[in-house]
Parts: structure tokens; C-alpha cells; sequence
């Protein structure tokens, strides 16, 4: 493998590791805020919240659930997805050798066995396990799985006015 093959999938697991990286530190950021937001609403509350207050508390405990249960959704069927993919190219991939080597066996001169064994070659070359692709794949799968979670922090500090 060259560095002309790897190129792209390097590229691609940069930007989706930055992409990561920056969703994090502004899920990071606003959890923070809407934290200390809502903690200071809760002591200032004390023992008997208004009813906005009330209203603002239950918001965060429906909040949470429904986003851990989307998080953990998203993740479970990108693992299912992922997992089918990999099985899919693999599967393809088996049946390309061994159409090749099947071929290779066949040759009925030493040309067609040196061309034929150059093709077996590459379609050897061409695992799908690239562990680039694999890399890439997971990243994107991670910022699938944090998607809910962003989504309803970075609201929340937009709606709290903190970010």
C-alpha cells in the first residue's frame, strides 16, 4: 500500500477525527454551562421550586433519558450497520480470490499464469479491513452515537442563554 491509497482514507480519518474532537468540546462546553445554569435555579429554588422551576427539573430528567436511549439506539444499529458492511465486503471479497486463484489454476501458459497470478495479487491487496477505513468508520459512528446528546446540550444553553 502506497501513499496515494492511503491519502484518501487518511484525509477522510483526520477530518472526521477534528470533526469529533470539535463536537465533544462544544458538547463539553455547553453541558457545563447548562449545569451550572441549572444548579444555581435548583438552590435558589430550595425546598419548594415555582412552578417554573418545577417545569425546568422535569425537562432535564425527560431530557437525559431520551437522549441516552437515542445515543445508545444510534449506536447499537451503527454497530449492526458497520458490522453488516464489513461481513458484506468480506464476503465479496472471498468470492473475488477465489475467483482468482480459481482462474490462476486454470492458466494454460506461463503468460496467462504470470498475468493471472499478478491479478490474485491484487485482489489479495484489496482487504476490505483496511484499518484506515475501519478507524474512519468508528469516528463517524461515535459522533452518530453523540448526536442526540449534542444536539440537547447545545440546545438547552442556546434556550438557558449561556451559549
Amino acid at each position: 500500500m502506497n501513499f496515494s491509497t492511503l491519502s484518501p482514507a487518511l484525509g477522510e480519518l483526520s477530518t472526521n477525527w477534528l470533526r469529533l474532537f470539535a463536537e465533544t468540546c462544544e458538547l463539553l462546553t455547553a453541558t457545563a454551562q447548562v449545569v451550572k445554569v441549572r444548579t444555581t435555579r435548583l438552590v435558589m429554588a430550595g425546598p419548594l421550586p415555582n412552578e417554573r422551576d418545577r417545569t425546568e427539573f422535569s425537562l432535564m430528567s425527560r431530557e437525559k433519558s431520551e437522549a441516552v436511549t437515542e445515543s445508545i439506539q444510534a449506536m447499537g444499529s451503527g454497530f449492526v450497520s458497520l458490522g453488516m458492511d464489513l461481513a458484506m465486503a468480506t464476503s465479496k471479497h472471498i468470492w473475488a480470490t477465489s475467483a482468482a486463484a480459481g482462474d490462476l489454476a486454470s492458466s494454460r501458459s506461463a503468460t496467462q499464469w504470470l498475468e493471472r497470478q499478478a491479478a490474485l495479487i491484487k485482489v489479495a491487496a484489496a482487504s476490505p479491513a483496511n484499518p484506515l477505513k475501519l478507524a474512519s468508520s468508528t469516528t463517524r459512528l461515535v459522533q452518530e452515537s453523540l448526536a442526540p446528546i449534542h444536539g440537547r446540550a447545545t440546545a438547552n444553553a442556546k434556550r438557558l442563554g449561556v451559549l
